[in-house]
């Protein structure tokens, strides 16, 4: 259907249908085919690793930038910079208070009262200053919906592509377009959600106004996008897929592998012969390791993430594919272990 046609709500509902089953019919073919699981890090935390963490006590998101930025988290005080080798900016990630000390943003920003009367559980905005190769990038990376549960790195010795489940620019729920010279608006604004262009109740003019964008993208301008439409499915906080008819609630880790979960923004470079979303053809413009402070990775690896650990320190153990067991066996793994690798990787690697 066009998207003319197609609310962005039930859009989102029918995306992630379509995701979970396709899922759970693959991996329901592997159990009985007696094949192996692909290889999951050892990456299970115990709260007295993160004492000492510079973060507020009560349930928050943290966020781990690429290149490394330290450890950043929800709801914070003023917004986040980010710096890469493609875009500059800020960002901020937040959410319903938690306790005082997740209440209050930049300038007195009340968490609590943005969110009072609102379905969204969290909200994602950040701008974005072009460079040259973002424009000519980004320019390429208006497309449809894709899923990939990912290569098997054991059947191949050619480039892999990692699990990944990518959505287009018309995915974020509002943008702003700020000419050079002039001031973006501040992310905490109170009149923000006035400003530029929404999704909500117009999809298709929406989509119109994405395409607009990418013929106009140019370098100068300073360009703020802003997300929450299926945030109303995803409790981060307590690491949970809500709100989908049959198959939910259940333990994000089920739905989509044990954290953290990458986020990143990117462009692909084309090739009609190999339509995969490879490593080697990707641009990044945005590369986030995001989870929940009720459920985080192990120490080690978070350090790893937040550049307080170098690569050649990095020690962490991996697993290695399960060998074919009795029926009852893989029966009891496939339904404890099968349904982790929809949407996100497995592997530790980013997206």
């Amino acid at each position: 259907a066009e998207i003319s046609k197609i609310d962005s709500k039930h859009l989102v509902v029918v995306v992630m249908l379509v995701v979970v089953a396709w899922e759970l019919l693959k991996r329901l073919f592997v159990w009985l085919g007696g094949g192996a699981t692909l290889p999951l890090p050892l990456l299970l935390a115990s709260p007295a690793e993160f004492q000492d963490l510079q973060v507020p006590p009560e349930p928050h998101v943290e966020i781990a930038l690429h290149p490394p930025q330290g450890l950043h988290h929800s709801n914070p005080t003023e917004p986040w910079p980010y710096e890469s080798e493609n875009t500059t900016g800020s960002y901020m990630f937040f959410h319903p208070a938690t306790g005082p000390n997740t209440k209050e943003g930049p300038d007195g920003f009340d968490y609590a009262e943005y969110f009072r009367g609102k379905s969204r559980m969290w909200e994602m905005r950040v701008t974005k200053q072009a460079q040259k190769v973002v424009v000519a990038g980004i320019k390429q990376a208006i497309g449809g919906l894709y899923h990939s549960a990912g290569d098997d790195p054991g059947r191949t010795n050619e480039e892999v592509e990692l699990p990944v489940c990518v959505l287009p620019l018309w995915a974020y729920d509002q943008f702003i377009v700020t000419p050079e010279g002039e001031e973006p608006p501040r992310l905490w604004d109170e009149n923000f959600g006035t400003f530029g262009h929404k999704r909500y109740k117009r999809v298709a003019e929406y989509a119109a106004e994405i395409r607009e964008l990418q013929r106009n993208l140019s370098v100068g301008p300073t360009y703020t996008f802003s997300f929450w439409g299926n945030s109303r499915f995803l409790d981060v906080l307590n690491w949970m897929v809500i709100g989908l008819p049959i198959v939910t609630p259940i333990g994000f880790n089920k739905f989509a592998g044990r954290p953290p979960v990458h986020v990143v923004l990117y462009s692909l470079k084309k090739d009609p012969r190999n339509p995969r979303h490879l490593r080697s053809r990707k641009t990044y413009y945005f590369r986030g390791a995001v989870w929940s402070s009720q459920h985080r990775p192990e120490r080690r690896y978070m350090e790893l993430l937040t550049g307080q650990l170098s690569k050649d320190e990095e020690k962490v153990e991996e697993g290695t594919p399960s060998k074919p067991k009795s029926m009852r066996r893989r029966f009891n793994g496939f339904v404890q272990r099968n349904f982790t690798d929809a949407c996100t990787g497995r592997t530790r690697e980013s997206q």
